[in-house]
């Protein structure tokens, strides 16, 4: 249809043929290069007509190159995507905040394409879980695959990081306050960390290989912004439930420009038991020899 415009304009403005006016431009410039004595009148060609059907094609050419960029600017907003949007309602909750509301936060989604392909805009962003107050913070974070992970030490006294079950294994030995140690978390899976001298430590790093993924808030909400359009699959992870009950979660999902309203999704805590875990070497921790080996002067 744009090229049949343009074609339209030219022929109205004094010729048919583009090819033949760029033919006979050339054709009259060598012809003069030639001779020095002679113009493109000797031709019987019109020195006007010539020019202005060169410089007529040329402007058809800028006006045909503006044309397709506005042409594409539709595509390239539906190549964006939109947000998907969802909240988490927790049934036979384990934990409440202060208010004694109900703490939904820490629950992980995230979308896999269906076809297996997916398009990555240098989405990797290096993330922290900060130790303070004998504390990680966040609780929980979600990474893709790839990314790195720093540990800063920000008490006056050593930490040893470490995960030894499921996800990246890894142990960071000990390393004193103000100092920092990068994990870099290169295969999908869930990373249980604690600190091998205060076992009241843990977070965990969910892993996954897309770059559309969310941590819902206290209140259960989350948003997986630029989601491009097409076909998902849904995965849920929730810490305090089991393992079965979140594979029954996963759906397939389709998303559109103007996004996706996941709506309520209802994760059950039935069954969760809190349980210890062993220190980096697979033992009980020595509760009276876990204090704090160093402290800033």
């Amino acid at each position: 249809m744009l090229a049949l415009s343009i074609y339209s304009i030219y022929n109205v403005l004094g010729t048919s043929d583009i090819g033949e006016g760029i033919q006979m431009f050339s054709l009259s410039r060598r012809w003069c290069r030639e001779d020095s004595s002679k113009t493109p009148g000797d031709m019987g060609i019109s020195t006007v007509n010539i020019y202005r059907r060169y410089y007529l094609l040329i402007l058809i050419i800028l006006v045909f190159l503006v044309a397709s960029s506005i042409l594409m600017v539709p595509a390239r907003i539906s190549l964006a995507g939109g947000d998907v949007r969802g909240r988490v309602e927790l049934i036979n909750a384990k934990i409440k905040a202060r208010d004694s509301k109900i703490d939904a936060s820490g629950v992980v989604a995230w979308l896999n394409p269906v076809n297996g392909t997916i398009a990555r805009w240098n989405s990797r962003q290096k993330k922290a879980i900060t130790q303070r107050s004998k504390r990680f913070s966040p609780h929980v974070i979600v990474v893709e695959t790839g990314s790195e992970v720093d540990f800063p030490n920000e008490d006056p006294f050593f930490h040893n990081v470490f995960s030894i079950f499921n996800g990246k294994r890894f142990d960071l030995g000990l390393y004193a306050s103000g100092e920092t140690r990068p994990v870099n978390f290169t295969r999908p899976g869930v990373s249980y960390i604690f600190c091998n001298i205060h076992p009241q430590m843990s977070a965990v790093v969910v892993t996954v290989d897309t770059p559309y993924y969310a941590v819902s808030d206290q209140d259960g909400n989350f948003s997986i912004s630029n989601v491009t359009e097409g076909r998902y699959h849904l995965m849920v992870w929730h810490e305090r439930s089991k393992s079965e009950h979140l594979v029954d979660l996963t759906r397939s999902v389709q998303v559109t420009s103007m996004g996706l309203d996941l709506g309520v999704i209802r994760i059950s805590e039935e069954g969760y038991i809190p349980r210890p875990h062993p220190n980096k070497h697979g033992l009980d921790y020595d509760m009276l020899n876990s204090r704090p080996g160093y402290r800033r002067p």
